[in-house]
């Protein structure tokens, strides 16, 4: 277990103004599009959204692996345990600081493990890879530990499911291989983009219960990406409401779930089904949808979806993000 240096309440992870813009042919595709939030030592951060508000690249820009001609610009303060600070938006994506970090210090689980996992080698050998990679141990201890981390994940009789191919193991048990890859070397930061989203509902519960019980024992912390909000008030301390590119509503998860603020977040919510509902009662929707951001009109991004849009308020300036109290921060013209 990593030693911490450093108080629970310090940030890990602070993003300031982070921006990541795709030059097309076409123009300029905003998909991040000045994020900023921070996340503490062992707390977890949910980031949810519609599917193209840009979660999953903003997980890929802390990473430094956005796919070409994506750039990212603005800073990702990643406070070490060595007292040292690093901006990762500074780093060579392809230099040896990055690849120190990447993998070691802050690792990712994907959505779909079939698609993440080599089909042409065991998952015994890619776990290996990665611990022989960061850490000081030589094959033999290294096969050992990953035994070790594949009985963490709960995966049955690991001596002998460590030679197994991904293709031998049911998605639930993918995704845990998965895991248990992330942690072999005992990061500070796991980002988990969707990790159950391909998985019925009894393994997500069981894949939830597992990460928040490695969160205990490992103490990192956590950045989970999903569109689920009822994942999000099950696992996360802090919830980031994402919409275009932008941060339009940040604070904890009570304010969230009983005080929410902007417009977009009121109407998630309200398409949540509760239990009590008539049978063959609507659900609230949002009309429209997420547009490509390419291009994009001026003002607010959620004008042309929003009920209580103003006209010549919300489609002249694009609102700033202000703090209401506490940490709950707001980006409408309603709290101007």
């Amino acid at each position: 277990m990593r030693s911490k240096l450093k108080s629970e309440d310090d940030p890990l992870l602070e993003i300031k103004d982070l921006r990541t813009y795709f030059y097309l042919d076409e123009g300029i595709l905003k998909a991040v599009d000045g994020v900023s939030f921070k996340i503490d030592r062992g707390k977890t951060l949910g980031i949810v959204g519609e599917s193209g508000c840009g979660k999953s690249v903003t997980a890929q820009s802390i990473l430094r692996i956005v796919p070409s001609p994506g750039k990212t610009e603005g800073e990702i303060l990643f406070h070490q345990e060595n007292e040292k600070n690093v901006d990762l938006a500074e780093l060579d994506p392809f230099g040896k600081e990055i690849r120190n970090i990447r993998g070691n210090q802050i690792t990712m689980i994907f959505q779909e493990p079939m698609t993440s996992l080599s089909p042409l080698h065991t998952i015994g050998n890619q776990i290996m890879e990665t611990i022989l990679l960061h850490r000081k141990l030589n094959k033999t201890e290294a096969r050992g530990l990953a035994k070790e981390m594949l009985d963490k994940v709960g995966i049955p009789d690991p001596s002998h499911r460590i030679d197994d191919y991904p293709h031998q193991l049911s998605g639930g048990l993918r995704q845990r291989a998965m895991i248990a890859m992330a942690l072999s070397c005992n990061p500070s930061l796991l980002i988990a983009d969707e990790p159950t989203t391909a998985l019925d509902v009894t393994v997500q519960a069981q894949i939830l219960e597992l990460m928040k019980d490695l969160q205990k024992e490992f103490g990192m912390s956590i950045i989970y990406i999903t569109h689920n909000l009822g994942v999000i008030a099950e696992i996360s301390d802090e919830v980031a409401v994402m919409y275009l590119g932008k941060v339009v509503e940040y604070g904890s998860v009570e304010d969230i779930f009983h005080n929410p603020k902007h417009p977009y977040t009121s109407r998630l919510l309200k398409s949540i089904p509760r239990v009590g509902r008539k049978v063959r009662a609507r659900l609230d929707s949002i009309k429209g949808t997420v547009p490509l951001p390419l291009g994009l009109p001026r003002g607010c991004t959620f004008y042309p979806r929003c009920p209580q849009a103003k006209e010549g308020i919300c489609n002249i300036d694009a609102p700033p993000l202000i703090e209401l109290e506490n940490g709950h921060k707001v980006e409408c013209v309603l709290y101007r």
